[in-house]
């Protein structure tokens, strides 16, 4: 039998998940927070499955039979990749099991940002009414308008075939670029980050947190968008930097921002993000949706039963291929 450790502890529910679909010649085991039992499990083991707060530092010295570490999320960023190159073991996301979940988080608070929507609940629930006359509202459509994705990846692409039907014209920017019959399939042109910038009414992001993506919103880039631009950020906090994008929404440099990710998370509760009128927020939520749990687990067992039988890992993380 070839031993799976898992961490950090998750739900019952999710973990029983895990549990049901585990494949034959496999145990599965939760990493203990004791130091002596954590040692001898990770010693004993031949894959790590589970999210980047389930690695702490010490756990490199330990992982010499580990052949696989596969995470259950897309999200890497923290982890000690150099170690990992000398160690030889490869580093696995999740292989777009929660692309679904954040493409359609991604166009909740598109038009959630575009319509007012929470302005509009709490001035019900206040016992008020829409109280504009006719020609003033302040809503708007995503229909016509043009989208920048950044980042074409797994979620990239789900959410572009999502948005197809919103009859919308599509621009990206990505490193690596699909094949011009991908890209039609996907109806998406690419465009240079500033070209991309300066186009779209909406930008999206959905690229990986590294050293070259780092504050790539910032002032200068917020710069070259237009007056009348929406912000949104489903992928990591700190490709915002969040001072600049509060004064550029507080002095309508852009018109306003949904966003799933902070820098800090949690955030402080005085974040002054908090205290705008023209953004729409949540709790890095975007990922996590019941029905992702089935093809989180999935996808990670399809992978370790890969590497079993001597198969080359799927979805390995960029900086390892």
């Amino acid at each position: 039998m070839k031993k799976i450790v898992f961490g950090p502890e998750i739900a019952a529910a999710a973990w029983g998940i895990g549990e049901a679909l585990l494949p034959p010649g496999f145990t599965l085991e939760k990493l203990s927070l004791s130091p002596d039992q954590r040692i001898e499990q990770l010693e004993s083991a031949a894959f790590f499955l589970g999210f980047r707060s389930g690695i702490i530092d010490r756990d490199y010295d330990h992982m010499g039979s580990i052949k696989l570490i596969q995470f259950l999320s897309a999200g890497y960023d923290g982890m000690d990749l150099a170690r990992l190159r000398t160690l030889g073991i490869p580093l696995c996301n999740n292989g777009g099991a929660n692309s679904y979940a954040v493409a359609e988080h991604a166009i909740m608070l598109m038009l959630a940002v575009s319509r007012q929507l929470p302005d509009l609940d709490r001035l019900l629930r206040e016992g008020k009414w829409k109280s504009s006359k006719f020609g003033q509202e302040e809503e708007h459509e995503i229909a016509g308008k043009t989208i920048g994705i950044v980042g074409l990846g797994m979620i990239g692409k789900t959410l572009a075939r999502r948005l197809a039907g919103f009859e919308v014209k599509l621009i990206y920017t990505d490193p690596v670029r699909p094949t011009d019959e991908e890209a039609a399939r996907l109806h998406v042109e690419y465009r240079e980050p500033d070209d991309l910038f300066r186009e779209a009414d909406i930008v999206t992001l959905h690229a990986p947190f590294d050293a070259s993506t780092h504050h790539m919103i910032c002032e200068r880039t917020i710069g070259l968008m237009k007056p009348e631009a929406i912000l949104i950020n489903c992928a990591r906090g700190e490709l915002v930097n969040e001072a600049d994008l509060y004064t550029a929404l507080q002095t309508k440099r852009i018109w306003a921002a949904g966003l799933d990710v902070f820098e800090q998370e949690p955030p402080n509760p005085k974040n002054p993000l908090f205290t705008l009128p023209n953004t729409v927020l949540s709790p890095h939520a975007a990922g996590p949706t019941w029905e992702s749990w089935p093809k989180r687990w999935g996808n990670s067992y399809e992978n370790v039963q890969r590497v079993a039988h001597g198969e080359k890992p799927l979805w390995v993380v960029p900086e390892l291929r």
